[in-house]
């Protein structure tokens, strides 16, 4: 009798860690589906966007929040900062990578306006290899001193 009560609480330990584990997958895939926003950016990171795509999906962010900023004013800076220093809850890693990428192409140059031909078509990967090469450049100059 004890035996087969020792085999019953360990069939029903079982099934009640199998319905835990179920019951978190659910909710992880109900999080997945309702509780990030939905970007029309790649789901994996990706150098081949360009940085008009990423702006595009930043100003459809701010319009399904009701933010009410515009693209190239100071509030429009301000907001792009706070990409990098706050959390954005309903962002993917994916999408918050994409948006701190442009947000540090942005802030970094004063100068640009997010309309400007020579911003909004290059890719990630475009730019990068640029900083790496204007980095390459200074430590060259350093280096022959």
């Amino acid at each position: 009798m004890k035996r087969k009560l020792s085999i019953l609480s360990a069939v029903i330990c079982v099934l009640g860690l199998m319905l835990t584990g179920c019951a978190k997958e659910t909710e992880k895939a109900d999080n997945g589906t309702s509780g990030y926003y939905n970007s029309s950016l790649p789901e994996t990171f990706s150098y081949d966007v360009t940085i008009e795509q990423i702006g595009e999906d930043i100003d459809q962010y701010i319009d399904e929040h009701d933010m009410g900023i515009k693209r190239d004013t100071e509030e429009y800076a301000e907001f792009l900062n706070e990409f990098c220093f706050s959390d954005f809850s309903d962002l993917t890693d994916t999408t918050k990578r994409f948006y701190e990428a442009y947000a540090s192409v942005y802030l970094s140059d004063p100068t640009v306006q997010s309309t400007d031909d020579a911003f909004a078509d290059r890719t990630i990967g475009e730019i990068r290899q640029e900083n790496q090469e204007a980095s390459n450049k200074i430590i060259e100059a350093a280096e022959d001193k």
